[in-house]
């Protein structure tokens, strides 16, 4: 069985689509989305009933919760917070129900499944820095962690002791723990302007970070269409 892992699709609809198309053409049985469906990107709506038509299996990001939850809006940096309230004038009950459906973290297959740290994810702690990064593996109850947030893809792992940053986008799942972000489909920040998400084969343990590329362009149009700060389409070919 082939599990499809995708984070903060961030309702960039063409990179979903580029991603879609890609988990397809790789085999994978499901899919299953870290958080932040909607937030910054033009087409919240679409994207929901894209992953909705799949049957993605979705955890709760801090966007979603924005979104959901208008107290939370507060909690987001500028971009985000205006975003957010101009998506709430895009989506209605049955996107925002949709949204509430999600949890903050799923099990499965031995693995944990959360937007930010699998350990305590309502608490949103973005897996940026080393001794968060340890905290979560010293405490994880499951073989493998898997993580968005921070857009960022990498693969961790505990080595007795040791925390390793492993370089290659490549890991078969040995008998340590490992926390693993795919990056984000559609807001990457790594530098690398194309399309993020993993695939993870659970019969012989193998996860693949992989990319693909997308019409940007596209996406940047429809977001100076909306009259959205500039920096909103400009960031998405930069990867930043």
């Amino acid at each position: 069985m082939k599990l499809a892992i995708l984070a903060d699709i961030h309702a960039n609809l063409e990179a979903l689509e580029a991603v879609l198309i890609a988990v397809e053409r790789e085999g994978a049985s499901r899919m299953i989305v870290l958080g932040d469906v909607v937030g910054y990107g033009p087409d919240p709506v679409a994207c929901i009933y894209r992953l909705q038509e799949a049957g993605a299996t979705c955890v709760l990001g801090n966007h979603d919760e924005a979104l959901v939850d208008r107290q939370r809006v507060r909690e987001l940096n500028w971009l985000a917070r205006d975003s957010i309230i101009g998506t709430a004038e895009m989506v209605g009950e049955s996107e925002l129900d949709f949204l509430r459906t999600f949890a903050f973290r799923h099990v499965e297959s031995g693995a944990a499944f959360a937007h930010a740290n699998p350990v305590r994810p309502e608490d949103w702690q973005a897996m940026y820095l080393h001794e968060h990064v340890a905290w979560c593996l010293e405490r994880l109850d499951w073989r493998v962690g898997f993580v968005g947030h921070t857009h960022n893809p990498g693969i961790y792992c505990r080595l007795d002791e040791q925390i390793v940053a492993l370089t290659s986008s490549e890991v078969a799942i040995g008998r340590h723990r490992y926390l693993i972000n795919p990056g984000s489909v559609g807001q990457p920040r790594d530098g690398d302007w194309r399309a993020a998400f993993a695939i993870w084969d659970v019969d012989v343990d193998r996860v693949d970070l992989q990319r693909v590329e997308y019409p940007v362009q596209r996406t940047q149009s429809k977001l100076e269409a909306l009259g959205w700060p500039a920096y909103q389409a400009q960031r998405l070919a930069r990867g930043e």
